[in-house]
């Protein structure tokens, strides 16, 4: 050691590989370079109280080099005092696997929540201050250490980047206006940052629990940090002219509550998600900067990891039955192929699994209707029902209970009962998805809700079913619900541009129909059923016009998404295999492979489209951020 008290680069290089020297003796060692910082990322550099740097280029080159592979360093550490546990045989406590950014791993200068955590459990460690969520998503190293280690707990530790902006705050606020809230000083661009990162989480989730259908996953949101002049809020916030110490503290809570509420969201879509509340946890007094609370701070959050896993492990279990031994579970694939029920049949299948959000489903194919009541009008069309069976198939095979309404028993009465069951079923993070290939029809608009002056409608068996009776039937399902509507009809562009058209890629379908009744057989059936569909309409202009006028005056509680044929002035086209729609969505769909969210489903599905035909994509209900961000069809 250098006569002045300072440790040399060596001397240092030895204490960082000697694992029994603790994180808090090398603390003295480091400091935090605030300028080369970024947000959840601390770059770290030597003390010069405490080591001695020689100051020669060399010099400079070997200090740089340690300070470098901090992470990695700290990363080695931590998988010594892993094996370590684990190989000493008396550890009888759960396998853990964590994957995290700063407040999972902030090397040396601060105890972390996974430092705490490994004073009590065996943690394989892949935490990396300054790791992002896409990074982490993309490399995934999880996959390989939580088959490896045969862990029962993964812990999650992300997003904290997105939350600030990733250091960008100032581009996602208004500048000061005393008339604002704190909330109207967010841009809408915060949202979709926000939506972005959930997107990647829900990702994650459904890698993880499909690959290892025993594992547990923690999660946890961010608590409510103080703006501190810093550069990651209180420095952008003074860019935008916000400088009241009370206005920069409510704008950071309106972020982190944001991101916690869809945090909260993502749990409800999966039994195998356990998102921890860190809100109101650290005291103002107990955060080291903006970001990340001091050593006291997380072990209160550590506390709440540690109760989490209490709970999820409650019978110990002897290390050596499960160290070291994969645990990975390879989802069969999923295969497609033509059901074999007979036209006019109901059919139902469940493949519901075991654990988390249920998947209600109903599908309905009308090759045919009652001429009966539609005026002597049969309305045939070749490839309906097979459009209800294919998407049956890609239901059940996801794992929803699905039920199939072919032609002569898809009635009003038998739609409208499977759908109100869905909706006394199902609850906050279920899904229902229901889908419909007929024709599509239009009657008049008694309540004024629709500005064309009529209502489209879905052409059942033995009548037609209103939008406006379909708005009641989804104002029924619980607060959570999502609801997917898939609609394969003429004029579904709100039941609930422009392509090459000599593109290869362009949807073909041969000897197309259009499934829309005809005008003088709509009105026809109008006038045939005068007082049926006047009654209808009475009923919903009196006793339910409040709800019916859309979600101006009643919002409804689930969350509605419509992807649907063509627009409401446009006509769906038929063929022999499938409807155009219907043929271009499972080409798009591509038996699975397709990974990214709704919005890209439906623009994919457009880009094969003929230019007279364009698939609507829109929703109801309140906003769902998680549900936005799946891959369609997920539970």
């Amino acid at each position: 050691m250098p006569s002045n008290g300072k440790i040399s680069l060596e001397e240092l290089n030895k204490r960082l590989a000697d694992t029994s020297v603790s994180d808090e003796e090398l603390t003295r060692y480091f400091e935090v370079d605030e300028k080369r910082s970024g947000p959840f990322s601390p770059v770290l550099a030597l003390n010069p109280q405490t080591v001695s740097i020689p100051p020669t280029a060399e010099g400079t080159e070997r200090s740089a080099a340690l300070l470098n592979s901090a992470n990695f360093i700290a990363r080695l550490r931590r998988h010594v005092a892993f094996n370590a546990r684990v190989g000493e045989g008396s550890y009888r406590g759960p396998i853990l696997v964590s994957e995290g950014d700063s407040w999972f791993q902030y090397p040396f200068k601060l105890s972390d929540v996974i430092d705490d955590l490994m004073q009590r459990y065996a943690v394989f460690s892949l935490d990396a201050a300054g790791d992002t969520l896409s990074n982490m998503f993309r490399e995934a190293e999880y996959m390989e250490a939580i088959a490896n280690t045969g862990a029962s707990i993964f812990l999650f530790s992300g997003g904290g980047n997105d939350v600030v902006a990733g250091g960008n705050l100032a581009a996602h606020l208004f500048d000061f206006d005393p008339a604002k809230s704190p909330a109207a000083h967010l841009r809408p661009s915060f949202n979709l940052v926000l939506d972005e990162a959930i997107g990647i989480y829900s990702k994650l989730v459904r890698q993880v629990a499909q690959k290892f259908p025993n594992l547990q996953i923690i999660c946890h949101g961010y608590d409510y940090t103080v703006p501190a002049n810093g550069p990651w809020l209180g420095k952008p916030m003074a860019e935008r002219k916000i400088t009241d110490p009370a206005l920069q503290k409510a704008i950071a809570r309106v972020m982190v509550d944001r991101f916690n509420e869809r945090l909260a969201l993502l749990q409800q879509t999966s039994a195998r998600l356990h998102y921890i509340d860190c809100r109101n946890t650290v005291h103002e007094d107990e955060w080291y900067d903006e970001l990340h609370p001091t050593n006291d701070g997380y072990r209160k959050v550590a506390k709440k990891f540690s109760d989490k896993i209490e709970e999820l492990s409650p019978k110990p279990k002897a290390v050596e039955t499960r160290a070291n031994k994969a645990r990975a579970a390879v989802s069969a694939e999923t295969t497609s192929y033509r059901a074999t029920v007979q036209p006019s049949q109901a059919a139902s299948r469940s493949a519901k699994p075991k654990d988390g959000p249920a998947g209600r489903s109903l599908h309905i194919g009308l090759n045919a209707v009652d001429p009966g009541h539609y005026a002597g009008w049969s309305g045939e069309l070749n490839a309906c029902e097979f459009d209800a069976q294919d998407m049956y198939e890609i239901a059940g095979g996801l794992g929803y209970e699905a039920k199939l309404l072919l032609t002569a028993n898809a009635t009003r009465d038998n739609v409208a009962g499977e759908i109100e069951k869905a909706a006394q079923d199902l609850s906050a993070g279920d899904i229902f998805f229901i889908s419909y290939s007929g024709h599509g029809g239009q009657v008049p608009d008694f309540n004024g809700d629709e500005e064309d002056g009529v209502d489209e409608t879905w052409c059942l068996f033995d009548r037609q079913l209103i939008d406006d009776e379909q708005y009641m039937m989804w104002s029924k399902f619980k607060p959570g619900v999502r609801v997917l509507v898939i609609s394969d009809s003429c004029h579904s562009g709100s039941v609930i541009r422009a392509v090459n058209p000599d593109s290869p890629q362009v949807a073909v379908v041969a000897n197309p129909l259009a499934r829309a009744m005809p005008s003088n057989i709509a009105a026809r059936t109008f006038r045939q059923n005068r007082d049926l569909y006047n009654k209808l309409g009475s009923s919903l202009s009196s006793v339910e016009a409040q709800t019916v006028l859309r979600a101006m005056d009643t919002p409804i509680s689930c969350s509605v998404r419509l992807i649907s044929g063509c627009q409401d002035n446009q006509t769906s086209l038929d063929g022999l295999g499938n409807g155009a729609f219907t043929a271009a969505l499972i080409n798009v769909w591509d038996n699975g492979r397709f990974s990214r969210n709704y919005a890209a489903f439906h623009g994919a599905i457009l880009s094969k489209m003929p230019e007279t035909q364009s698939p609507n994509h829109w929703s109801i209900g309140p906003k769902n951020p998680v549900f936005d961000a799946q891959t369609p069809f997920a539970i």
